[in-house]
Order: C-alpha cells, then structure tokens, then sequence
C-alpha cells in the first residue's frame, strides 16, 4: 500500500472509530472540584445545571430519618448521584456511581487539595438496583 492510499483511508478508519465507540467510553460528567459546583447547600440545588449535563432527577424529597435526599440519573453516562443533606443543612453528601475503574480512579484526589469541611471517600464496587455494578465515590461538604 503506498502513502498515498493510506492517507485515502486514514479519515474513513477515523469516522468508523467514532461511530462504533461503546458508550461506557464516555467521559465521566463531573470532576473534583466540579463535583460541587451544582451544591450550594440546602435549598440551592441547581437541577438545571444537572439537567444540561444530562442528569435527570429521578427522586427528591425528605428521608424518614430526617434531611433530604435526590437521586439523580444520566442514562448517557450511565452514571447516579444520590445527593443527601441534613435537616439543619450543615453537611452534604454527594454519592456518586461510575460505571467503569478508569472514571472511579480519575476521582482519586490527594486529600492534601480538598478544601476545609470536605472530604472524598472511596468505597470501591457496589450493586444497583439494575443489577450493574458500580465503582462509588462519596464527597462529603461540612459548613460547621
């Protein structure tokens, strides 16, 4: 095959790459510190920037121990928020489940850069109720 032939073929191999990319290659949609940037605290939820980033809220109300919680879904990414908060709105938890190790390990951050009050947990693999497993990292936001 010449170099000419090759080049010929070289932007067909690249739209056929594109076209047949499963969709668990799909980029994680939040990051630390991006993670809290839709959080404000209580009240100050913003399921619009969720909604743009493709999240769709699938409960949200008050828990029967007491506080809130949300759970949200993007079925794209195919990943889950669970957003909890405490009746006095001092602490705020945000679950989050990720389909693959390569996106769950991208959340590991050097505790040394989180801000006062926050904290990132790791807790490894997990079952949902669809049956997937999942890799789940907790952010935890104190204002005490």
């Amino acid at each position: 095959m010449t170099k000419t032939s090759y080049k010929n073929y070289l932007s067909f191999l690249c739209i056929s790459l594109f076209a047949f990319l499963p969709q668990k290659t799909m980029a994680q949609t939040f990051r630390y510190p991006g993670i809290f940037d839709f959080w404000d605290g209580p009240g100050k939820l913003h399921p619009q920037m969720l909604k743009k980033k493709g999240f769709s809220e699938v409960y949200g109300g008050p828990k029967k121990q007491g506080g809130f919680i949300y759970l949200y879904h993007n079925k794209k990414a195919q990943e889950y928020l669970f957003i909890n908060y405490t009746d006095s709105g001092k602490m705020s938890t945000i679950t989050y489940y990720l389909p693959t190790k390569a996106k769950y390990l991208n959340l590991q951050v050097d505790k040394k850069t989180l801000n006062v009050g926050e904290e990132i947990t790791p807790h490894g693999t997990t079952l949902y109720n669809d049956g997937k497993k999942y890799y789940q990292v907790s952010f935890m936001r104190s204002t005490f």
